[in-house]
């Protein structure tokens, strides 16, 4: 659907919806080609993404929205079970996911910090999350972003750790989908900083000494020096 907002350009607004064979059901309310909101079904209502919204979109209620998208549900679920039934031997989309690792800050012995796990590409949109330290699971401090469509119609999502790291703790996070033979695991571990001089430092000293040892032969030919 297309209109014209304050006099300017036409833009689009669209819903985009997807329902799986897991039982769950994505619906998405997209504003050029931006989300602008989602769908959510715990709490029955949508949940508007952007900052702020443009007239013709805060003109829309939430309840008027939220009914909208319960309407994609019906005519989803109607779509998936028609091609069900028109090719029920049809092996089903996979995707596994790539997945990275990443912390807010550089990290610091003993300072709050903050761990990414980025899983991408993956399909259909499920996906599970597992943190640990040294080994054992932890959920304290553990958050989650919800799914994100791609433009190649995968997905991704994020998990956030919350933890205060220490020389010597490990910390992995584990993903498990229905497209992997076993967890995708990425680990990540505070490096102990090396204590020393550098190699820079180590350089400028030798000159400086080298520096010194020739002031100090040039001083001693001058004072040998026969009148």
């Amino acid at each position: 659907m297309s209109f014209e907002v304050q006099k300017g350009p036409l833009h689009n607004l669209h819903v985009i919806y997807g329902c799986y064979d897991s039982g769950d059901v994505r619906v998405d309310i997209l504003f050029d080609d931006d989300v602008a909101g989602y769908a959510d079904f715990s709490k029955e209502e949508v949940v508007w993404a952007l900052p702020h919204l443009p007239p013709s979109i805060a003109a829309i209620s939430k309840k008027q929205a939220y009914e909208i998208a319960k309407a994609s549900i019906i005519h989803c679920r109607s779509v998936l079970g028609k091609s069900e039934r028109a090719d029920p031997g049809a092996a089903l989309r996979q995707d596994a996911p790539e997945s990275s690792m990443y912390t807010r800050y550089e990290g610091e012995d003993g300072v709050v910090n903050t761990l990414f796990c980025l899983a991408n590409h993956f399909y259909p949109p499920t996906i599970n999350f597992t943190w640990t330290k040294n080994g054992v699971q932890v959920t304290d401090g553990v958050s989650y972003l919800r799914y994100l469509r791609n433009s190649d119609e995968t997905f991704h999502r994020t998990s956030t750790l919350s933890f205060t790291p220490r020389v010597g703790d490990v910390y992995s996070c584990s993903l498990e989908h229905q497209a992997l033979q076993e967890p995708l695991i990425r680990s990540w571990e505070l490096e102990e900083r090396k204590s020393g001089a550098s190699p820079a430092a180590g350089f400028f000293m030798a000159s400086l000494v080298f520096c010194v040892i020739g002031i100090g032969v040039g001083v001693f030919l001058c004072i040998k020096q026969p009148n």
